[in-house]
């Protein structure tokens, strides 16, 4: 069963945390991920509560961005999780009162169906005495996230999960591994109020890559990469070029280049699109440039009361308990 409520102060057993996350990182189209938290410490991503157990699995959703969730979906992602739990567990589990705060815009860019995912498995595994390793558990993560967007990929789940910027590892054991970062960075996230499905922001992506741009994208994930380590500031903020996905979706986006320019005029590092959009990130070497970039695009979304905009630091810690 699944309900909707304006009730945020009922009583809990347990409440669970995942952040926001961008994913690709502009550079690593598919293969890059960041979670990040507000310098406000605003929970800028999505709670659950575990209420207690009763008879039937139930769902009240609470939160800023319940009206943008179908009223009668049987298939929430909250509840597909504890489904897909039980059937990886293979034995009946306790039904469960659940209470999800949505607390991100859905289609932004900002990793909103993944978070829902994250925290829903991260708290079922929690709950029942963590019978899955934390690789089975971002796998079931990564699977139930295709689900959603049409393809498997990590981008998203596994810096909401496991916090931090992570490069995804394909054909490893390991999954991903944690990227450095400047600890002065600040990214400002500013999502305009506009829905754009992750689905559909992949169907105008070029199906096959020529050698030479096979190449340069390699190369340049491979500059920023090293970039990282090395701490070159320079080169790693230089080596963020979106060489598959912006061309594409610029269409889809048409006023980057537009606030790209006036950002970097005022001195901004890079203006990108946060995971498919329509959330862009603006990244800064400061707290003074990224309440500047902020401000500038506060203005500029302020006419849409979906809009938000958030200046973010890494978040470290990823999923947790509160």
């Amino acid at each position: 069963m699944q309900h909707y409520s304006e009730v945020t102060t009922l009583d809990y057993l347990k409440r669970y945390y995942a952040p926001a996350s961008t994913g690709n990182f502009s550079v690593g189209f598919d293969l890059l991920g960041a979670a990040f938290e507000p310098l406000n410490a605003e929970l800028f991503g999505d709670v659950l509560d575990i209420l207690g157990e009763q008879a039937e699995l139930s769902l009240d959703i609470v939160g800023r961005y319940v009206h943008q969730l179908p009223r009668n979906s049987a298939d929430n992602l909250v509840l597909s999780c504890y489904y897909a739990f039980e059937q990886k567990l293979g034995r009946t589990l306790p039904r469960l009162a659940l209470r999800l705060h949505k607390n991100l815009p859905v289609g932004s860019g900002l990793g909103s169906s993944a978070c829902s995912i994250v925290v829903a498995l991260y708290a079922f595994n929690d709950y029942f005495g963590q019978p899955l390793s934390q690789t089975e558990l971002l796998q079931l993560m990564a699977q139930a996230e295709g689900g959603v967007s049409g393809s498997v990929h990590y981008d998203n789940v596994a810096p909401s999960y496991l916090g931090g910027l992570q490069l995804m590892l394909p054909q490893s054991s390991t999954i991903c591994r944690s990227l450095p970062w400047f600890e002065h960075w600040r990214v400002v996230l500013s999502y305009p109020g506009t829905v754009l499905s992750t689905k559909a922001a992949r169907a105008v992506l070029p199906k096959q890559l020529g050698l030479a741009h096979g190449i340069a994208f390699a190369g340049m994930l491979s500059r920023f990469v090293s970039a990282m380590y090395a701490k070159d500031e320079a080169d790693a903020a230089a080596a963020l070029q979106d060489l598959i996905a912006e061309p594409a979706r610029t269409v889809l986006l048409p006023e980057l280049p537009t606030l790209r320019a006036a950002l970097a005029e005022q001195g901004i590092l890079h203006l990108g699109i946060s995971g498919a959009g329509p959330t862009l990130f603006a990244l800064c070497r400061s707290d003074a440039e990224a309440q500047l970039a902020a401000d500038y695009l506060s203005r500029h979304y302020e006419k849409n009361q979906d809009a938000i905009t958030q200046i973010c630091r890494l978040s470290l810690a990823g999923a947790r308990a509160l």
